[in-house]
């Protein structure tokens, strides 16, 4: 979608009062001083793109406490595995940090930010013990790592970026302490966007009712059939193929894994439905949401579970840069006495969540 449609107000001079109210009604909502700094800077981030917001979010997290520690560590020269996004990004956040260089098998550029780009026999010519090698790839991190250990890289100078995801990402929907989300155990859990079903069983842990009843939604078909496997031994678990929006539609299935998301021009379809016309009768106590930048559609077809019940809502709200303020400006619409909370579970630019509680 073109992001220049998603802004809510008729022009700039007129409405953009409107606006800045709608961001202070936003922020006022916020319960705790976190939440309000990851607002802060997720808005700015979305409205300038300056890095400097990002990483004061990463700052908020387990693992980017870590990482920065790691980056800042005296005497330490840096060098990152992989010159592709993760890597650049990486880079671009720490501009302060003794960066040695990019290392990359197939690179097409000398420097990226006036920073070398090797190719991994340069770099091996160049490697001392105490240098240390971050892997940034996403995709074959161990083995890459491993691979740089039998060309002689030290153990314990080589680090991957998705450990550092790890970290944070495991509190993610369901977080402790210091949020307080009531587990309503009379009434449903919906898992929309569930990908492999891990979040549907996170909850059964998290709420300690391993009956809760739970409603999961996943449009990819190859992302179905592995719920399917994991989720069988669950009959309290029922299990949807199709995705939820405003309206109904069939529509492509793009992208891969917990990467897929709908669109348009893929051979692989799915019907849409509205969540208010399957669930309309069920008691829902839970919603958690991450459909790839689809979830104000997804919200917007379930206005009378939201409006009605007021479940707790854990959604997404970062996939396009209207979501920041869009989402919460939508649910206070549908219930004026929500209350937020923001968390942040990633290295990268993604994965921030929006917590509304009725308290």
């Amino acid at each position: 979608m073109n992001e220049r449609l998603c802004f809510p107000y008729k022009d700039d001079t007129g409405n953009i009062l409107e606006f800045a109210n709608d961001i202070e009604r936003i922020y006022s909502r916020m319960e705790d001083d976190v939440s309000k700094d990851i607002f802060s800077n997720r808005l700015l981030y979305s409205l300038t793109g300056d890095q400097i917001c990002l990483k004061n979010i990463l700052l908020h997290t387990p693992g980017g406490k870590k990482l920065d520690a790691l980056l800042h560590k005296e005497g330490k020269i840096i060098y990152v595995y992989g010159s592709g996004i993760r890597g650049k990004r990486l880079v671009e956040l720490f501009p302060d940090v003794c960066w040695g260089g990019f290392i990359d098998r197939n690179k097409s550029l000398e420097k990226y930010h006036n920073i070398e780009i090797l190719d991994l026999r340069q770099f091996l010519e160049r490697y001392v013990p105490g240098m240390t090698v971050i892997v940034s790839n996403m995709m074959e991190a161990e083995e890459i790592a491993d691979s740089l250990r039998q060309k002689g890289i030290a153990p314990e100078d080589i680090y991957t970026l998705n450990s550092y995801d790890k970290e944070n990402v495991k509190d993610i929907y369901f977080p402790p302490g210091e949020i307080k989300l009531p587990i309503r155990k009379d009434k449903s859990f919906v898992d929309i966007g569930c990908y492999d079903g891990k979040d549907s069983l996170q909850y059964l842990k998290w709420s300690g009712n391993k009956e809760a009843k739970i409603y999961a939604f996943e449009p990819d078909i190859r992302n179905y059939e592995i719920c399917k496997e994991n989720l069988n031994l669950y009959p309290n678990i029922e299990l949807f193929n199709i995705g939820l929006s405003d309206h109904e539609e069939e529509v492509g299935v793009m992208g891969e894994g917990e990467m897929s998301y709908l669109g348009i021009g893929s051979e692989r379809k799915v019907w849409t439905k509205r969540l208010d016309n399957i669930l309309g009768n069920k008691f829902v106590g839970f919603m958690k949401m991450d459909v790839e930048g689809y979830e104000e559609h997804a919200l917007r077809g379930a206005e009378e579970i939201i409006r009605s019940q007021r479940p707790v809502l854990a959604v997404s709200v970062y996939h396009k840069k209207s979501d920041i303020w869009r989402i919460p400006k939508l649910l206070l619409e549908y219930y004026g006495g929500y209350r937020f909370y923001m968390r942040h579970y990633s290295v990268a630019n993604g994965d921030t969540v929006l917590y509304a509680v009725d308290v």
